[in-house]
């Protein structure tokens, strides 16, 4: 999502469901705005997302309620109304310390309205770009380990995320992640033929997620997470998958980064396969790699290397092992 100003947005200390206070705006995307509220019967702080497909939806004269304003677009209104409210009931199954807590979900003024905790943090895209992509083992131990395994939790929960990228991750302020936005979810196993909505992000999305009747599973996410280590390391998402249809040149991200160990490239490799069956289908791979990355980081000796990440103006200075005994580990 973006921080900005949708004209369309709630007024400030609009009522909702008769329990939670809309106080300001704090993002808005496609399909979505989020405020940041309150709880009047807690005075807990909420955010709360409201279902407005910007290009299907309408502000009512009364400024509350939500209309479809495209003719012939109310049977598609309805649908991603629908997809929308499943967020919802998806995330009030899921307990986990890395995922926005869930509060409340509810139909109103003609739409629908999610309400989470308020996490403060800033999204993952944000925290790399301040910190030149963290590239060092508190970040793998702190971030993306517990990430690793909040993926596998909701997996094992029967929940495929399909939305894996750096902005709809939140980074609190001791490092932890907090993984949100489970509008594209869905249950799995997705069987072939059975129809999926088609939500993607440019360099993040499988194959799979391009066509509503593709088998999808765990190594959809996994593609995702993947693209997420790409961006990580090389400071750029890779290429996305549709451009690699009939020629798959995709480069090792130890092109752009020779500080990534061989182990934790071929995996990010792997993960970006193509076709979903010779993908890698299993978390644990990506998060052996990642903890081989972060002890060799961790016992490398001093000296200092300075890199600039490819396509980008972000230089990062770290200390390392000296290049020939890099290469020999």
């Amino acid at each position: 999502m973006k921080k900005d100003n949708c004209k369309m947005a709630l007024q400030r200390n609009v009522i909702l469901n008769d329990t939670y206070q809309v106080r300001h705006l704090m993002a808005s995307s496609e399909l979505a705005i989020v405020y940041a509220g309150r709880d009047r019967n807690t005075g807990a702080k909420v955010a709360i997302k409201e279902f407005f497909p910007q290009r299907l939806a309408a502000r009512q004269a009364d400024k509350r309620g939500v209309f479809c304003s495209s003719r012939g677009f109310g049977g598609q209104y309805q649908e991603l109304l629908a997809a929308f409210l499943v967020e919802g009931e998806l995330l009030s199954t899921l307990d986990h310390p890395h995922i926005v807590p869930y509060v409340d979900h509810f139909e109103e003024n003609d739409t629908g309205y999610l309400v989470m905790e308020y996490c403060p943090g800033i999204t993952l895209t944000e925290y790399l770009i301040e910190r030149n992509h963290a590239l060092d083992a508190a970040f793998i131990t702190e971030t993306l380990l517990p990430l690793v395994d909040t993926l596998d939790y909701i997996h094992k929960q029967g929940i495929l995320h399909r939305d894996v990228k750096p902005s709809n991750i939140m980074v609190m302020e001791d490092g932890t992640p907090k993984l949100l936005d489970f509008g594209s979810a869905a249950r799995w196993p997705v069987q072939s033929g059975e129809k999926q909505a088609i939500f993607t992000s440019a360099g993040y999305s499988p194959l799979e997620f391009y066509s509503e009747k593709s088998s999808q599973g765990p190594m959809s996410d996994i593609y995702s997470l993947a693209a997420l280590l790409h961006y990580w390391t090389c400071g750029q998402p890779p290429m996305d998958v549709k451009q690699r249809l009939f020629r798959d040149e995709l480069p090792s991200v130890r092109s752009h980064n020779e500080y990534v160990n061989r182990w934790l490239a071929r995996v990010i490799h792997w993960g970006l396969s193509v076709r979903s069956e010779q993908r890698c289908a299993s978390l644990a791979w990506v998060k052996r790699s990642l903890q081989v990355q972060a002890w060799m980081w961790k016992i490398r000796k001093p000296g200092t290397v300075e890199w600039t990440l490819s396509e980008n103006e972000h230089t990062q200075v770290y200390e390392a092992e000296p290049k020939k005994q890099h290469e020999t580990a």
